[in-house]
């Protein structure tokens, strides 16, 4: 591994999180992952513990006419997580932010649909796990952070394969546990970029792994 492309793959940087996960000992483990990379992370960690992995739909507020970038990130359950410095910028108003999240929510909507929900009765005292490929802004962590601790579990771990220091100080601060190999205080900080292999993934193979990890570790059941 070198400091510019830190892990093979998502696969690899699963297998690393996994180990350190283990090592917690945790009573009840709930594992969430943020698709779509995520859910190729969290795979790993699935075969370690043998539970399957539950997606956890979060999602960028894109900047009008900018849609790339982002000032914020919002739950299924319109929970809205603001950088408040890019809002104020940008002179978004409350209900210009409102109409842009309702947007996102419905697009949410068919992404339960396809990967399908949580089970907020197993996230009810376990110990969750949240998931992703990596964090630059942090804002899509924090918001699935924010949403799972209003569930009651008794211990969130955020699990990531590298993070922006910036963001690090952020999401941290949310979690029981932290497992994250490489945090990096860098101007120019993109995830993909500590990844040799790096791709989207399509819908079907988001919903072949979950499939698989559901016949091979038990079924989930939706609320």
């Amino acid at each position: 591994m070198d400091n510019l492309h830190t892990y093979q793959s998502r696969e690899q940087a699963g297998r690393v999180l996994a180990e350190e996960i283990s090592k917690l000992n945790l009573k009840k483990p709930y594992l969430l992952a943020i698709p779509r990379g995520g859910i190729q992370v969290a795979e790993a960690i699935a075969d370690k513990l043998q539970i399957p992995i539950n997606p956890i739909i979060v999602k960028k507020l894109p900047i009008p006419n900018n849609p790339e970038a982002g000032f914020g990130a919002v739950t299924i359950d319109g929970q809205k997580v603001l950088d408040k410095k890019t809002v104020s910028y940008l002179g978004l108003t409350e209900d210009e932010i409102n109409s842009i999240a309702n947007k996102v929510i419905q697009e949410m909507h068919h992404r339960i649909e396809v990967y399908g929900s949580i089970n907020q009765k197993e996230v009810e005292s376990s110990d969750a796990i949240i998931v992703d490929d990596g964090v630059a802004t942090g804002y899509s962590l924090i918001a699935a952070l924010t949403s799972v601790k209003n569930m009651n579990p008794n211990s969130i771990t955020a699990a990531v394969p590298v993070s922006s220091g910036n963001a690090y100080e952020k999401f941290s601060k949310l979690a029981n546990y932290v497992v994250c190999p490489l945090v990096e205080n860098t101007y120019f900080f993109a995830v993909g970029g500590y990844y040799r292999e790096w791709y989207d993934l399509s819908e079907e193979q988001i919903k072949s792994i979950l499939k698989k990890y559901r016949d091979n570790y038990g079924q989930r059941k939706k609320i």
